[in-house]
């Protein structure tokens, strides 16, 4: 009986299997998914009293971090939740009324990330002027509203992506903006350095920050120290949310999906195929936050 009730009670299991199987959305359409099903999760009701309900939510919070651990968004609203309802005076016995607070405060956080990305979206369109070309990397749907925001305001100017290899997020996000009306060129990963003496700056996303670097997909290491060499701005918009320091919680790369490098590899041959990589901090100039944009340092001062 009680393994039957524990099944019950975590029948969330497969929906997170496919959050750590998505290798296809960005950070921020993984929170979301990953606050969905705790939503889901609060709303079924399927524990007794609050004790209960800390106790599986931090499960289930716990597992979608593993999931993806380096998507601090993910951890950031997991951990939110626990906090806000362990804050709950404990006179506070009625789980149907600790249920809807829960269910209230998932609430704020939807509003919150929405107001947070259009501002972010609000500051970094202002950092585009007339004529500029911006070089990105992979996709981020932060970026891409900020383009698009730019493109709204009427500004002309121009985008360089990648291809953004090997799931090519960089090439679809080119093909959007590009039907959105906004001059766009696509470039092998490759050609970087060429392009980028093109480019009045570099702009991507982010899935984390750490004390010390910002997490993003693998090549923007690469991409920051050419941009270094070229002396070209490099620019991150990402929301404070994303902070995620590493006494927190660890930095782990992986190798998945080998097969997008290569099918049945040879025997003496190893496939290694990491989606993402630690960047230091010391190559940006600027962040872009629903704060304001701050200056490397200004922004290291404030928040890390």
């Amino acid at each position: 009986m009680l393994n039957n009730n524990k099944k019950k009670q975590e029948y969330w299991r497969s929906q997170v299997e496919i959050i750590r199987s998505d290798s296809e959305h960005s950070s921020v359409y993984l929170a979301d998914e990953a606050l969905k099903i705790i939503e889901e999760f609060i709303e079924k009701q399927l524990y007794r009293n609050r004790t209960e309900l800390l106790q599986t939510l931090s499960k289930l919070g716990n597992a979608l971090v593993r999931a993806k651990p380096l998507m601090a968004l993910i951890y950031a609203r997991a951990h939110r939740l626990v906090e806000f309802i362990k804050s709950i005076p404990k006179e506070e016995r009625d789980i149907f009324r600790i249920k809807q607070m829960a269910l209230e405060e998932i609430s704020r956080i939807k509003k919150e990330t929405e107001e947070n990305h259009r501002k972010i979206t609000h500051f970094g369109a202002r950092m585009i002027l007339d004529h500029h070309v911006v070089l990105t990397h992979s996709s981020s749907s932060v970026v891409e509203s900020i383009l698009l925001e730019a493109k709204q305001m009427k500004k002309r100017f121009r985008l360089i992506c990648t291809e953004s290899r090997p799931r090519y997020e960089g090439l679809k996000l080119a093909k959007r903006m590009a039907q959105a009306g906004i001059k766009t060129k696509v470039i092998p990963d490759s050609d970087i350095s060429r392009a980028i003496g093109e480019a009045h700056f570099i702009l991507t996303g982010t899935d984390r920050i750490t004390e010390n670097s910002f997490i993003n997909k693998t090549g923007t290491l690469a991409l920051a120290i050419i941009a270094k060499e070229f002396d070209k701005p490099f620019y991150i918009a990402a929301d404070t949310n994303k902070i995620l320091l590493k006494r927190t919680y660890p930095v782990r790369f992986l190798s998945v999906n080998e097969n997008e490098i290569v099918q049945n590899p040879h025997e003496n041959l190893t496939v290694q195929n990491i989606y993402f990589e630690e960047i230091p901090l010391k190559y940006l100039h600027k962040i872009i936050s629903e704060v304001s944009i701050f200056e490397r340092d200004e922004f290291i001062e404030r928040f890390l």
